[in-house]
């Protein structure tokens, strides 16, 4: 698969690659949201992980805006915080689920 991780923080971004390349997965990452609409505009991923939280634009944003140019890429939240409302705006905008910090290895490679 070819996956996008879009992650402000260095230390989880770098994780999550190491993680999902070592699953055998093409990964390419982002540290902010305008960076994130730039890489998903340009190529095809069979999915996008998207931090809620970012510098620039915020997932919300991001989800938006990637929804308006691939309506089918599966994008799934990454979400620190466990507010239902964040949650539902999050799923308005398009996201197809969240996982909420922390998550372990096993339960991000199931989903």
């Amino acid at each position: 698969m070819n996956l996008l991780v879009v992650e402000d923080e260095a230390i989880l971004r770098n994780g999550l690659i190491d993680l999902l390349r070592g699953a055998g997965h093409r990964v390419e990452a982002a540290e902010n949201g305008l960076e994130a609409v730039r890489l998903a505009g340009g190529c095809a991923f069979d999915l996008i992980l998207l931090d809620v939280m970012l510098p620039g634009l915020d997932g919300i944003e991001v989800c938006r805006r990637v929804r308006r140019t691939h309506p089918a890429v599966p994008i799934l939240m990454l979400t620190a915080r466990g507010s239902e409302d964040d949650k539902v705006r999050g799923l308005k905008a398009g996201a197809d689920d969240y996982i909420t910090k922390p998550f372990g290895a096993r339960e991000l490679l199931a989903r």
